[in-house]
């Protein structure tokens, strides 16, 4: 745009200048009149800069008397050819030019600001509709803005521009470390995602701007947070930009601070918005309650592009939300088809009183994901929603810490095991901490077993009380099934059953992965070599399967070298867990000389293994000649002690086993 300088006193330009400040650069400056009370009318002068608008004195000295950011334009018009009314957020202005270029330069000055700004904001779409006379006026108009809205806005669909525009309107300082951030980092990455974690160091009005500028912003589609409270005024934001955002999709504001009341105006702002295009929501770890879950039913379900991924995940729901919740989203059967991940875990879910929530799941047929771990909800009647459903896609089921039925009923109903033997996609299975009857048990494993669309599962039977009864279920059903490939069996009290239990886990060929954990407690120390000897038979198989093994926090102490002595010449594992068995110094020892004869080996954990700088030493020194581990994680808390005792040797020690750059392995 060109300097222009209309007749008018002496140095009056000048003295705009000076008065706006020599710091911002005006691209249009204009002597007008203003109509003020009735159809008096006083000179002024309008300048333009990049993102405001300046009305001042015509004489001099100038002083500023208004302004307003081009984002505050609420609605524009020229009923007369030298005449333009500017509506904004406070009050009106109505300005006559001298001419009508004069008109059409400053309307063509904002609209090409706001153009290259923020072509898809409100402010936009008013010019845009602004009717001139003679209507050719409008089409050269359009045709300007059209040429300066196609050019590149810059990194980020132009983020830090909008930014350095939402500052200027908001009267917030410019934040140059944002702009850089999104500049290089955000650019870099070429992410969508605008994670607020970045800039949280920051004060809480300047989260307020960064937000703000994605009401304009058409390249991040996703805004999350996470553990850190979000003040009033950004959850005010935040709702604005639900409302008014054209490229919003992902919502995650997880563990934010937020209360009922957002979520009631969370679903006002979604009501209000039939354009939204969001369709991920997740407000887990927030103390929503019901009623501001349940307010949130009736727009979730009335989203145009669909409900695809929802986390309510320990929001303290009782069954009465979730009814509600699920009540609402019923209502569209398009909900269903649409959704792919529900999490609902943590919420307190117990008891039987959950019709809306089993109707809901039967008609999702496109689920991928169900997360309804730790909220005692009936195992049994969740199979039997999901079997009526079909979801073909179902992948990820986790309900850990559940109760399997609350019914008194003893009887398993057939459609339990239905459901694992027609499931199509099914690839991990957390039962983790769910007491199952003996009879579930055995239909869990023989429906799993006969399944022939599944190949890869992996399933977590971790904490489920199974004991000897449990264990012989397991010894007469895990042999033959082709398709787990992870079992993770820890913490279940197995003790001496896990004798005859081993023995049939080796005829297994299908298991890589094996978790045995925490099931050593109840064992003579006498017995305890038997029990190990068994699983050294297991690994030293030929041709085993086990490529990963975990003995995690089993406190096997010096026995522990039973199977630490079998590492050196082991072929199959490339994993081992060890951490948390307190096997001291010999049993580092053990390890150091395994590896240096172990080839095969790629990761090891062995943290909490009361290990003194002696046992890290000697590890250490092993390290030295073993080029194929991958990761071993320094053992924090052996070495915060050994530390303490003698700091010297220990940070010789930990030193040694920070890799050069040519070594292949490394460690965190």
């Amino acid at each position: 745009m060109s300097d222009d300088t209309r007749d008018g006193p002496p140095g009056l330009f000048e003295s705009v200048r000076d008065a706006v400040g020599r710091q911002v650069k005006l691209s249009l400056k204009c002597r007008v009149q203003l109509e003020v009370k009735g159809d008096k009318l006083e000179g002024r002068v309008l300048a333009l800069a990049p993102h405001r608008a300046f009305l001042l004195t015509d004489r001099i000295p100038s002083k500023v008397e208004n302004s307003f950011n081009y984002l505050d334009l609420q609605g524009v018009s020229s009923n007369k050819p030298t005449q333009v009314d500017l509506d904004l957020d406070r009050g009106s202005w109505t300005l006559w030019f001298s001419s009508v270029d004069e008109v059409d330069e400053v309307l063509g000055t904002i609209g090409g600001f706001l153009h290259q700004t923020c072509p898809a904001g409100a402010a936009v779409k008013l010019l845009r509709g602004l009717s001139l006379t003679p209507p050719e006026r409008g089409v050269a108009l359009q045709a300007l803005w059209d040429e300066q809205g196609g050019a590149d806005p810059g990194p980020c669909g132009g983020f830090s521009q909008q930014y350095r525009c939402v500052c200027d309107q908001l009267s917030l300082p410019f934040r140059e470390e944002v702009q850089w951030d999104v500049d290089t980092i955000y650019l870099t990455q070429d992410t969508r995602e605008l994670n607020l974690q970045d800039f949280i160091h920051l004060e809480n009005r300047d989260l307020v701007a960064i937000v703000a500028v994605l009401e304009h912003n058409q390249w991040f589609t996703r805004v999350s947070i996470k553990d850190h409270k979000l003040g009033p005024d950004v959850c005010e934001q935040l709702l604005r930009v639900v409302g008014r955002s054209p490229r919003l999709e992902e919502l995650v504001l997880d563990n934010a601070g937020l209360r009922s009341d957002f979520a009631q105006k969370l679903s006002t702002a979604l009501s209000h918005t039939p354009t939204s295009t969001i369709h991920t929501l997740d407000l887990s770890n927030n103390s929503l309650e019901d009623k501001g879950v349940v307010a949130l039913g009736v727009p979730l379900s009335q989203l145009p592009r669909g409900l695809k991924h929802l986390n309510l995940s320990r929001t303290c729901l009782s069954p009465k939300g979730v009814n509600g919740l699920c009540q609402a989203l019923c209502a569209n059967p398009a909900v269903g088809s649409a959704l792919t991940h529900l999490d609902l875990s943590g919420n307190s879910l117990r008891g039987d009183d959950l019709p809306n929530l089993h109707t809901f799941l039967s008609q999702c047929p496109r689920l991928e994901t169900l997360d309804l771990s730790n909220s005692d909800c009936a195992l049994d009647q969740v199979c039997a929603s999901l079997l009526r459903g079909s979801p073909t896609r179902l992948h990820t089921l986790n309900l850990s810490r559940t109760v399997f039925s609350h019914r008194k009923c003893k009887e398993v109903p057939p459609s339990f095991k239905q459901f694992f033997s027609g499931a199509q996609a099914l690839s991990r299975v957390s039962l983790s901490g769910t007491r199952l009857p003996l009879d579930a048990l055995k239909a869990l494993l023989l429906g799993l077993g006969c399944n022939p669309n599944l190949s890869d599962v992996w399933l977590d039977l971790s904490c489920c009380e199974l004991r000897s009864a449990g264990s012989q279920v397991l010894e007469g059903c895990v042999a033959e099934i082709p398709n787990i490939t992870s079992l993770d069996i820890s913490d279940n009290g197995l003790d001496m059953d896990l004798t005859t239990l081993l023995v049939w886990l080796a005829k297994n060929r299908s298991i890589r992965h094996l978790a045995l954990g925490k099931n050593f407690s109840n064992i003579k120390s006498k017995n305890v070599a038997q029990v190990l000897d068994c699983l050294v038979h297991l690994m030293q198989e030929e041709n085993s399967p086990l490529t990963s093994l975990s003995l995690a926090d089993s406190r096997l102490k010096a026995e522990l070298s039973v199977v630490l002595n079998a590492l050196g010449s082991n072929a199959s594992l490339t994993r081992l867990d060890i951490s948390g068995n307190a096997m001291g110094d010999l049993g580092a020892k053990m390890l150091a000389k395994a590896l240096q004869i172990n080839s095969k080996l790629r990761t090891v954990v062995w943290d909490r293994n009361s290990v003194s700088p002696q046992g890290l030493q000697d590890v250490a020194a092993a390290l030295e000649k073993n080029y194929t581990i991958r990761f071993m994680p320094v053992p924090i808390m052996d070495a915060a002690q050994a530390l303490k005792a003698s700091p010297e040797k220990t940070e010789d020690a930990l030193l040694k086993v920070v890799p050069p750059p040519t070594r292949p392995w490394f460690y965190v």
